[in-house]
């Protein structure tokens, strides 16, 4: 390490793990750490110790979930220099019967999570016939927390592109300049931190997916080099002189509504209309049947179970009807962390008192979210003198999203 990286600056992090040879706990952990310093260019240097642990972590490399490279070593007795050698492996994982089966093991994944009730299915199946056309882009709509980087996945899983990289970036986490270096990528010198050439995440993505979240975000210079890549299939890195061709099919994800920022010009038409080409609205779990609630909350309290080691919590009937009361502004990524909450606090039933305190504190509302939201809509329909159109234009949501509240 000294040798080929005198500048580089060693920090010894101790990450505790239980079982040393659980491949989803030491995964889990790495996941979060990567997550957490996302900022940071980082390499992490896995030696797997035992064979089973090898065939682990050559699995996980095929599997496209993290960007990996396989190292091997040899001992200075066996290479003829006499002296220890390390050289990367290049596996083609197209060739590889592995990556078919860990692919059929995730699609069956998919299907048993998120899909849970009617209306879900409906958008599920349409992305399923998205994904069989090689390079339609999508735009995915939906609030925070209803599952649009997992439906992102799904349609690449369920691609040609499935054994090519799926890269998610969150655009509205990284600021102006460091965005446009992940994504395209740098030269060694083209600013003052470039310490080593950099490859971006559209170069990485090369063949496969990349997936844009929270797009209404970026700046009008970075719309201008996104709408490069979409016109032209070619990035610029920073500081090069010439253009790299990519082939990489782009899902672009928004909480907000475009058509506004297009017309306050904080959003490029051009550029809407090129990531719009396919649509798809995820909607907020206030929205669902109750159903769907309950099938979720199910499904959520057998992983939870299986996750923690523990019984099958119930639910006493004040709970269950302080839960069907809430409206889920985080939808289900906060209803699956509120599950993980009593699976850690509770030990056999769930009672009210069990809720976090902001819900402990929150009054339960004789009016219904959906009678709130049909009086809103028919408010704004009047407005527009009945034209359903401009309404839901207006209000940001679907013509299918009004008319289900009218």
């Amino acid at each position: 390490m000294g040798e080929d990286f005198p500048s580089h600056k060693l920090d010894l992090l101790y990450i505790p793990i239980n079982d040393p040879i659980d491949i989803t706990e030491i995964k889990d952990k790495l996941f979060k750490f990567l997550s957490k310093h996302r900022k940071d260019d980082i390499d992490v240097f896995i030696s797997p110790g035992t064979g089973m642990m090898q065939i682990a972590w050559f699995l996980l490399h095929l599997s496209s979930i993290a960007t990996t490279n396989l190292i091997q070593g040899r001992k200075a007795s066996e290479s003829k220099s006499n002296k220890p050698e390390f050289f990367s492996i290049d596996v083609e994982k197209s060739s590889i019967p592995y990556s078919a089966v860990l692919r059929q093991v995730y699609d069956e994944n998919l299907k048993s999570d998120y899909v849970v009730g009617e209306s879900i299915k409906v958008v599920y199946e349409r992305a399923r016939k998205i994904a069989l056309t090689d390079n339609a882009r999508v735009l995915i709509r939906g609030e925070s927390g209803t599952g649009k980087e997992y439906l992102a996945r799904y349609i690449h899983e369920n691609s040609s592109r499935s054994n090519k990289p799926f890269i998610a970036v969150n655009c509205s986490a990284l600021h102006d300049e460091l965005l446009e270096s992940r994504l395209f990528g740098h030269k060694r010198g083209s600013f003052t931190s470039a310490v080593q050439d950099h490859i971006g995440f559209f170069e990485s993505a090369d063949g496969g997916t990349i997936f844009l979240d929270e797009i209404g975000d970026i700046s009008p210079r970075l719309q201008q080099s996104l709408l490069r890549v979409l016109q032209n299939g070619e990035i610029q890195p920073i500081g090069y002189t010439k253009n790299k061709s990519v082939d990489v099919r782009i899902i672009s994800a928004t909480n907000q509504p475009l058509e506004k920022l297009c017309s306050e010009g904080k959003f490029r038409w051009d550029l809407y209309y090129r990531i719009n080409v396919t649509e798809l609205e995820l909607p907020p779990l206030r929205e669902r049947s109750k159903n769907d609630l309950e099938d979720l909350i199910k499904l959520f309290i057998q992983r939870k179970a299986a996750y923690f080691n523990k019984p099958i919590l119930k639910f006493n009937k004040a709970a269950k009807q302080k839960l069907f009361s809430y409206d889920f502004p985080g939808n289900i990524r906060e209803l699956e962390n509120l599950i993980e909450h009593f699976y850690v606090f509770c030990d056999k039933e769930i009672k009210e008192t069990d809720f976090p305190k902001r819900l402990v504190e929150k009054s339960i509302s004789s009016i219904k979210w959906s009678d709130i939201t049909q009086q809103h809509f028919r408010y704004v329909l009047n407005l527009y003198d009945g034209n359903k159109t401009k309404a839901a234009k207006a209000l940001g949501c679907s013509l299918n999203t009004l008319k289900k509240y009218l």
